[in-house]
């Protein structure tokens, strides 16, 4: 783990994450509810890291031909 300090606008709360990942805040609540997606309570408020939030969406990731055709599968 990293000793960087945590940049403010690293961390958005609930409506910036939602923004950030284009979903509504009821999705993203249930994605946390779910614990699909990394998320942090501070002074009784969910918030979530930006790096976090990559995380999630690259799990979703879906390869382009190129890509696949790439890989060595067999």
């Amino acid at each position: 783990m990293s000793n960087k300090p945590i940049m403010h606008n690293e961390i958005l709360i609930i409506q910036e994450a939602a923004e950030y990942l284009r979903i509504s805040v009821t999705t993203l609540r249930r994605y946390a509810y779910e614990r699909r997606v990394t998320h942090y309570k501070l002074k009784g408020k969910v918030v979530f890291r930006k790096a976090d939030l990559e995380k999630f969406l690259d799990t979703r990731k879906i390869e382009s031909f190129e890509e696949f055709k790439g890989r060595n599968v067999l």
